[in-house]
């Protein structure tokens, strides 16, 4: 059975899931105490792509004249969107008749998996239509290995991670993710308690591979945080929807101050506060209030050991993997992995400190 902290959450002890907390937190304490040191890269927003985004006259004409089809209207202009990983064009296009729409395409040739990426998250759009959580599809077309996802545009800005209003507006939407995910969702080959069994063992993997130096403190570091993140995939499952890649840059904030999520070909099964605690976790890298966050409802009532077994499991997966060759036209996303779990370890070693 699948279990989730929050308002009846299961408890997990101390004495027999991990060493207490005392004592993990006195492992901790001495030997991270300069994880920081561990940041690379900028912390000012940026998604820190080294690599120019293509744009939509990139774009081979016979895809573009089956989105203005789809669309039922000529492109007259675009407006390329710099942020995120995917190795594709991401556009709000204008069109003849004064509308307009985001569309994202990707070619097979330069990232299968980015194609696959879209497909998905264009039957999770269509399965979440009409539920106002997320934007509206307009529909999908393929052509000669390229496809285009053609989305509602939605008026609004990303959220900015140093407002609590802001923060607010975003976790507000991310507790509102209905519980059970519906089930036209298409449910993917993972669900959060997957994603972060994985995270935890990556600790282990680094001991076996000898990499234990990837982090400060080396391998007692690393014992330590494969003990810390053991529980973490326990402690996020559920079946609830969850969106898989909550940062500001997937979400918009509404000229009425709603937030809507955005970008979802990550959509999993899991307990709610795991987008939550994402969430915040970028909170902290772009310079805003992490712990202010960790108050709002959705995860006030998480056990403060599930968020940190949950933070070690998530600096795992990413100390790991921005030690691995870069994908294919995602340049600089190890670097900002590597970033990534430098925030996640600073915040353990922060809270291992209280």
């Amino acid at each position: 059975m699948r279990s989730s902290f929050g308002a009846s959450a299961i408890t997990v002890s101390p004495t027999t899931a991990f060493m207490s907390s005392s004592s993990m937190g006195l492992v901790l304490e001495r030997t991270l105490p300069h994880a920081a040191a561990f940041r690379l890269g900028r912390e000012d927003g940026g998604m820190q792509r080294s690599s120019p985004r293509p744009e939509w006259l990139d774009v081979p004409a016979p895809l573009r004249a089956a989105v203005e089809g789809l669309l039922g209207s000529r492109v007259t202009g675009a407006a390329s969107r710099a942020g995120g990983w995917s190795p594709g064009t991401a556009d709000v296009v204008l069109l003849e008749d004064g509308r307009r729409a985001f569309v994202k395409t990707a070619s097979a040739a330069v990232n299968a998996v980015t194609v696959d990426m879209h497909r998905r998250e264009a039957a999770v759009l269509e399965a979440l239509a009409g539920s106002g959580v997320a934007p509206r599809l307009l529909g999908r077309v393929e052509d000669d290995g390229w496809i285009a996802v053609a989305v509602e545009h939605v008026d609004g800005r990303h959220p900015d991670p140093r407002s609590p209003t802001d923060t607010a507006a975003v976790l507000d939407a991310v507790a509102a993710l209905p519980v059970p995910a519906p089930a036209s969702v298409p449910r993917a080959e993972e669900t959060a308690r997957d994603a972060l069994d994985d995270g935890a063992a990556d600790w282990t993997r680094l001991l076996d591979e000898g990499r234990a130096d990837a982090v400060p403190g080396g391998a007692a570091a690393v014992r330590a945080l494969a003990a810390l993140a053991a529980p973490a995939g326990d402690a996020v499952a559920g079946d609830g929807l969850v969106h898989g890649d909550l940062r500001p840059d997937n979400v918009l904030v509404r000229p009425d101050g709603t937030a809507l999520l955005v970008d979802w070909p990550n959509a999993i099964e899991g307990a709610a506060w795991f987008d939550a605690l994402t969430y915040a976790l970028d909170v902290r890298r772009l310079g805003g209030d992490a712990d202010r966050a960790l108050a709002h409802p959705v995860l006030a009532a998480v056990d403060p050991l599930a968020v940190d077994a949950a933070l070690a499991a998530l600096a795992g997966y990413s100390v790991r993997r921005s030690l691995l060759p870069e994908p294919v036209g995602m340049a600089g996303i190890r670097a900002f992995q590597r970033l990534q779990g430098g925030i996640a370890l600073d915040w353990i070693a922060e809270r291992a400190r209280r």
